[in-house]
């Protein structure tokens, strides 16, 4: 079994890459960002890419 999370907004960004780091040390295998009222999610994900090693990351939703 794979378990996985929503990362949600409405809080500094800073934060949400913390979080993103604690998911994975407590084995989490994926998060999914969905671009809202902020920066892209695109370059939140490369971001958080850069703070993880293991976690598998996705978008849930994207502006075209």
């Amino acid at each position: 079994m794979r378990i996985g999370t929503i990362l949600g907004h409405g809080r500094p960004f800073h934060e949400l890459a913390s979080e993103a780091a604690d998911y994975e040390s407590a084995g989490l295998d994926s998060a999914t960002l969905g671009e809202a009222y902020s920066f892209d999610a695109v370059s939140q994900l490369g971001y958080l890419a850069a703070r993880t090693s293991r976690i598998e990351l996705a978008t849930g939703i994207l502006a075209l």
